[in-house]
């Protein structure tokens, strides 16, 4: 049977960027682990949050969340640096130039051990979600909330996400984010934030078979024929409410 944690203030936030969802989960009272592999997003976030990280609330990681304990190329894209990746055809795309440098790579499996299960992981490491799903399944205790980047493997994401033992989900319009609201504190997401997560999601947490069905009619079809327009784009949550 598999175990999820209960009892943990740690969120994991895989692709830090520039910071703003480590500032929401450090609002919100969480003790945050933040890895990053861009060291110019570092060094920033370094500068905005130095009193959390002096205060070892917030530890930031420049690395790259990888299969691999080990140093690998990176690419950034320096026009938009939201999709630079270990991958250079996805860093690249629309034509963008790339700069690349090399970086330490690090696997959940590691991170786990050495700063323990968080209750939330967020997921948004451009081209290297589904590795991240795929390294779930060599850890002994899964966080209680997941959320990962949409993308063409919709549905196959899903399918891992239940394989893990997540029973409920959710797609959020990333669109939409600066729309949305915590009831638990004022704070306004800045465009390009994951925005909330778990109990503070906007909508119901839906069975797999009813996530599916809702996923096929609003973001792509069983056929990957896209359902909405380019302007909209999801994350898909997962929970796993069933505690040991």
């Amino acid at each position: 049977m598999t175990h999820f944690c209960r009892d943990s203030n740690l969120i994991m936030d895989l692709g830090m960027n520039n910071g703003d969802d480590s500032a929401y989960y450090l609002a919100r009272g969480h003790s945050v682990v933040a890895v990053e592999a861009n060291p110019t997003l570092c060094q920033k976030a370094h500068e905005r949050f130095s009193k959390a990280v002096e205060g070892l609330q917030l530890t930031i990681l420049n690395a790259a969340v990888s299969a691999k304990d080990e140093v690998l190329p990176f690419f950034i894209n320096t026009a938009n640096d939201h999709w630079s990746s270990l991958d250079a055809a996805w860093a690249s795309r629309e034509g963008h130039p790339l700069r690349e440098i090399s970086i330490q790579g690090i696997c959940i499996p590691t991170l786990f051990s050495r700063y323990g299960t968080p209750i939330y992981l967020k997921v948004d490491v451009e081209g290297a979600d589904e590795m991240v799903l795929d390294q779930l399944q060599r850890v002994g205790r899964l966080p209680q909330y997941l959320s990962v980047e949409d993308c063409r493997l919709g549905y196959q994401y899903f399918e891992r996400m239940a394989a893990l033992g997540y029973k409920y989900f959710q797609i959020v319009d990333q669109s939409e984010v600066p729309k949305m609201s915590d009831p638990l504190l004022s704070w306004r997401f800045a465009p390009g934030s994951s925005g909330p997560f778990g109990p503070a999601l906007p909508s119901s947490w839906l069975k797999f078979d009813e996530m599916v069905e809702l996923y096929s009619r609003v973001v792509r079809s069983r056929e990957g024929v896209r359902q909405a327009p380019r302007t909209r784009w999801w994350d898909i949550h997962a929970y796993a409410p069933n505690l040991i």
